[in-house]
């Protein structure tokens, strides 16, 4: 160390040179890594450049000659297409909601008075359900229909409400099902609230083949087990239910511990040591739940789509 200090001391001259050197590499490398950076991304986005480029001057597509073959071609397109959906449509006719006991059987003027005792019945039904398997109901329960506890329905909503009190009532007997629950809300929406994005200058108007039934809110509590299966009983329905909106809160805001040590488990009736089964993971927190259901319903009228070989002008396709 001594002999390269007293080297440094007698060779002033060539230190500095050598320092100069080294620094001098050092600032070439940097600035040749910067530029080498710099040409990959510039060679990069000159890429995407061309080729959107290439892209772009490429003459469009050019529309099928107006032949006889081309129109049997889209003729028998559409055909096809046409049978598919209407398959479609009538399988999902299965989902049709039937009036609540009959309703719609009885005279028009005895509707409303058997649709309140209907509703009054049910009401009563899942009540005495839920005290028996121990779920929780929130006060003044009365399936979302509290209008109409001690007032008749009219004659022209009762055949829409009986529909709704259909998919209610499976919804409150779902409910009321698991002992563990705790339901704190259980409403109904009285209208379909979607999004319409019209032009003012061009109406234009959407046909369907299916009609808003029954929009619902539910908010409760209750274990993970009981929430997997009424996700999987809504899923599975006998009505077409659409889940809008799910969330999902854990009552407990802490994991459990890592270290926690499992739960020791006592000796069996018949004396012999029961099997350890593995501590649980995600613990044994309850679930809050808030849920927002939609229920369709498909008539069985004609599909919707254009029927458009049977709409065709009849001098359509001359001139080919």
């Amino acid at each position: 160390m001594n002999t390269i200090t007293k080297w440094f001391v007698d060779n002033k001259l060539a230190a500095c040179l050598l320092a100069s050197l080294i620094l001098g590499t050092l600032i070439l490398g940097f600035l040749a890594y910067q530029a080498w950076d710099d040409y990959g991304t510039a060679s990069a986005d000159y890429t995407s450049k061309a080729s959107q480029l290439l892209k772009l001057s490429q003459p469009p597509k050019p529309f099928p000659f107006p032949s006889q073959d081309n129109l049997s071609k889209l003729e028998a397109t559409i055909t096809t297409e046409q049978s598919q959906l209407d398959a479609l449509i009538k399988y999902l006719q299965k989902y049709q909601v039937p009036t609540f006991a009959e309703i719609d059987n009885a005279k028009p003027q005895d509707r409303p008075q058997r649709f309140q005792d209907a509703l009054r019945n049910e009401v009563t039904k899942i009540k005495s359900l839920a005290t028996n398997t121990g779920a929780s109901l929130p006060p003044g329960f009365y399936l979302g229909l509290d209008d109409y506890e001690n007032r008749l329905p009219s004659q022209d909503d009762v055949q829409l409400l009986s529909k709704q009190l259909t998919v209610l009532s499976w919804l409150g007997e779902l409910f009321a099902t698991h002992k563990d629950l705790i339901l704190s809300e259980f409403s109904r929406s009285t209208a379909e609230t979607l999004p319409k994005k019209t032009s003012p200058a061009v109406p234009v108007k959407v046909s369907t083949p299916y009609k808003y039934a029954c929009g619902m809110k539910v908010n409760f509590r209750c274990s993970q087990g009981s929430f997997r299966e009424i996700v999987n009983a809504v899923s599975m329905a006998p009505y077409f239910l659409i889940i809008d909106q799910l969330l999902v809160q854990n009552t407990s805001s802490e994991p459990p511990r890592r270290d926690t040590p499992p739960t020791t488990l006592a000796p069996a009736l018949d004396g012999s040591t029961p099997i350890q089964r593995l501590p649980i993971i995600v613990g044994r927190e309850l679930l809050d739940i808030s849920l927002k259901l939609r229920g369709l319903e498909f008539s069985d009228q004609e599909s919707p789509a254009v029927k458009y070989l049977q709409h065709k002008p009849a001098d359509e396709g001359k001139g080919l």
